[in-house]
């Protein structure tokens, strides 16, 4: 029987933990949105420029890569088969953990998540490493990809909320979309209550992919409900592996992208941006 990514990865990833040496840091990277643009480049599967990411990433043998989601144009099951295949020659040895976003779940049409978890694997997952105090939690926050509608349902906040119960110092959140884009407000009791848990429990990073360029806001909620930006959490977007750059202001980088940080006992060090890969050999893979 054959394995989907997240299986080999969790494999993978028994075996490196095995080697690890609790004195020393490890690193992880954090990289999304590998796709082609569609029809107009006729690339349904990944960018070329996926390709150099990937490779330098494998570079840096981080202990595993989380991937934020958008890895093909759309989730039939064949493109999102290929992509496995790419990830698995490039990066043979390096477990990849992948949150589900808007173009792996049949884009242009209602929520279908059955290709995703036949071929690449769960859409909730952990990551839990409790010698280094830490954990990574997954989050599916892609409610509707026809209509653009990003954020959480009440199941998903009930999930966010029982694996944070014994979060430990070291707890990261990853997910596609970031909060406060289109289709995604921050004023939502849902989006609210997100903010509170991971205040309440101090998680150390959040994760996000979706804009194609990369950003890190520090972010905090207030009791009434407003934001106040450069203090609070720290939110982490890395959208450049590969697809169509945004150039939208306010965004501080346009360029294909990964971040890498750095996990010992007590803290997360990070990001530690990587761009400038050289040109693809190919536009499509």
């Amino acid at each position: 029987m054959n394995l989907t990514l997240h299986e080999r990865s969790e494999k993978l990833l028994k075996q490196r933990i095995k080697q690890l040496n609790p004195r020393d840091p490890f690193n992880f990277v954090f990289m999304g949105d590998s796709r082609g643009d569609g029809p107009n480049d006729n690339c349904f599967t990944m960018s070329g420029e996926f390709e150099l990411v990937l490779k330098k990433a494998v570079e840096l043998n981080p202990l595993f890569i989380i991937h934020g989601g958008d890895t093909v144009y759309t989730g039939k099951k064949e493109y999102l088969e290929h992509f496995v295949k790419v990830v698995e020659k490039i990066a043979s040895n390096i477990p990849m953990f992948v949150c589900v976003g808007n173009h792996d779940e049949l884009y242009l049409d209602e929520s279908n998540l059955e290709n995703f978890r036949a071929t690449i694997g769960k859409v909730h997952w952990v990551i839990d490493i409790p010698v280094f105090n830490f954990r990574c939690i997954a989050l599916n926050n892609v409610i509707s990809p026809k209509n653009k509608i990003y954020g959480f349902t009440d199941r998903e906040l009930n999930y966010l909320e029982q694996q944070l119960e014994d979060a430990p110092r070291n707890t990261v959140v990853a997910m596609h979309a970031q909060p406060n884009i289109e289709g995604f407000p921050v004023t939502t009791p849902q989006s609210q209550e997100f903010f509170d848990l991971i205040q309440e429990h101090r998680v150390k990073k959040v994760l996000v992919s979706h804009v194609h360029a990369y950003d890190e806001q520090f972010i905090r909620k207030n009791r009434n409900g407003t934001f106040t930006f450069g203090r609070g959490t720290d939110f982490v977007l890395s959208g450049g592996a590969g697809d169509p750059l945004d150039f939208e202001q306010p965004l501080i980088l346009n360029n294909y992208n990964f971040t890498e940080f750095f996990v010992s006992r007590y803290n997360i060090l990070g990001p530690l941006l990587w761009k400038d890969f050289g040109r693809p050999r190919r536009n499509c893979l």
